[in-house]
């Protein structure tokens, strides 16, 4: 009797082992890249994308370079430093629901302009959302930058902060030079120079892409036009803003950063 449940016993092990072997390995997670549809056990290695942010620069039909020496409106222009805070990144899923991207404050420019969301899945996201701008929290801790080293937007930049004491991050720089004198060449002395800051010109952008994640490197292109960034502004005569010293030209240029960015 004995000799019998033992046999039985083995038997039923023998044929669970069996059907174990028979059984499909892989990765049964739908989110990611090698997702098996025949498996039918789970293999552990499931792979998902990476996704990332990507800049363009151009300036109107032309690549955008620092140095570069361009002609405007009849006048030889030069950009000597161009830059910008993006914040409050969000993407928008198909069916609706966000992911958000928070303590994220990437310094674009034209020597970095990409950064990186982390970790994706195998999805459609139909929209980008985000800031051109340090968004109001961030903003509140400026009267603590000097003394706080674990500020978020000083670990990611501490050489290139740039900030007003009374009204928070300067979140987009812009300067260079353009010939006034009308010898060809743009000089120090024909200097402009801009910064954008504060609450109030923070800039929101939101950009229809329907983007399907499925390769293992994922880069979602945008495109900002410094061309486009200078609408209405005069070179000849507008020189230099610190937000309040001229807020109206602030103004202007602040507002015309939403058509200066799209999709690429």
């Amino acid at each position: 009797m004995i000799k019998k449940l033992l046999f039985t016993f083995g038997l039923f092990i023998f044929m669970i082992h069996l059907q174990s072997c028979s059984e499909q390995t892989g990765c049964i997670d739908t989110k990611a890249i090698n997702y098996d549809p025949s498996a039918e056990t789970a293999s552990n290695d499931c792979q998902y994308p990476t996704l990332a942010v990507e800049f363009d620069f151009k300036l109107g039909n032309q690549p955008f370079e620092i140095n570069r020496i361009y002609n405007l409106n009849g006048y030889n222009t030069a950009f000597k430093e161009f830059q910008f805070y993006v914040s409050g990144v969000q993407l928008i899923r198909s069916d609706q629901t966000t992911v958000y991207f928070e303590s994220l404050y990437p310094l674009i420019k034209t020597t970095s302009r990409r950064f990186s969301l982390g970790a994706a899945s195998v999805e459609t996201y139909e929209r980008i959302k985000f800031h051109v701008g340090v968004d109001a929290t961030a903003n509140d801790f400026i009267s603590n930058y000097l003394n706080d080293s674990n500020h978020p937007l000083y670990l990611q930049s501490p050489d290139t902060m740039h900030f007003n004491l009374n009204e928070g991050y300067v979140f987009l720089k812009m300067v260079g030079k353009v010939d006034r004198n009308g010898d060809g060449i743009p000089n120090e002395n024909e200097a402009f120079d801009f910064r954008i800051g504060s609450d109030s010109l923070l800039q929101s952008i939101d950009l229809l892409m329907n983007k399907t994640l499925s390769q293992a490197e994922e880069v979602i292109q945008l495109e900002i036009d410094v061309e486009a960034l200078l609408n209405n502004v005069n070179l000849q005569t507008d020189l230099k803003t610190h937000t309040s010293d001229n807020f109206p030209l602030a103004n202007k240029i602040a507002n015309n950063i939403p058509t200066a960015i799209q999709i690429h």
